[in-house]
């Protein structure tokens, strides 16, 4: 738990550092990308910290692209 609260503070304080000057400048599209990013990588170090079971991405690839390497071995008869 403490591990937890150490990951989100210090992504609170990189987000501290970084966005006003975003803000600043008026780069929205670029604070959206930086905001969305940051509060992705503090959410994926708190599920790492606590070594909670995670579903690998590529079980989500290989879901999409099994039904085209089916289809591309009919189609060429492998």
């Amino acid at each position: 738990m403490v591990l937890s609260i150490i990951a989100v503070v210090i992504g609170i304080i990189i987000g501290w550092i970084d966005l006003p000057t975003l803000f600043k400048s008026r780069q929205w599209k670029e604070t959206a990308v930086y905001s969305v990013l940051l509060l992705a990588g503090i959410t994926f170090s708190v599920i790492a910290v606590n070594l909670w079971e995670f579903p690998s991405p590529l079980k989500l690839i290989v879901w999409i692209y099994e039904p085209i390497n089916q289809l591309l071995a009919r189609m060429t008869g492998t």
